[in-house]
């Protein structure tokens, strides 16, 4: 039986990402990121971005565990077979509270990285997530508690 959500037709905007996924993204320079920062932090009120994180850090030893995963993964699978691109998820650490309400910047603290296949699907499905599975996760909440560490104050 089908679902609402899966009867809708995807926008074309993700219509590439069956076809193209390791096309995805693009550089960005310094003054562009500091524009998409600045303009995040004046939609939600807090332009010194100091009441909520704005920004997650992971280390490099886990982004190369990551990626080393994504290797092993691929290893001889033909390419429309393999991991060609990472999606970002957004959520929460504890659910939301029966009655608590809280502001936009605030429902969302933390992040975790999510291999994709050449199709565009995410290569785990959350639910079915298993304990050996290539996800990064727990990020630091940064540059909120390291601001001095960031290209925005420099």
């Amino acid at each position: 039986m089908s679902t609402e959500k899966e009867k809708k037709a995807l926008p074309a905007s993700c219509k590439a990402l069956k076809t193209n996924v390791q096309s995805n993204g693009a550089p960005l320079d310094r003054k562009a990121a500091a524009d998409v920062v600045t303009n995040y932090l004046q939609g939600v009120n807090d332009p010194s971005g100091s009441d909520h994180n704005f920004g997650y850090l992971f280390g490099l030893d886990q982004v190369r565990w990551f990626i080393g995963g994504i290797d092993v993964y691929n290893n001889g699978k033909t390419p429309d077979k393999q991991i060609q691109g990472v999606r970002v998820y957004l959520g929460r650490k504890t659910p939301v509270q029966s009655g608590q309400v809280l502001s936009m910047e605030k429902i969302m603290d933390t992040l975790f990285l999510m291999p994709v296949l050449a199709d565009g699907t995410d290569l785990y499905k959350v639910h079915q997530i298993l304990p050996d599975d290539t996800i990064l996760g727990d990020p630091r909440p940064c540059p909120n508690e390291c601001k001095a560490l960031s290209f925005l104050t420099s």
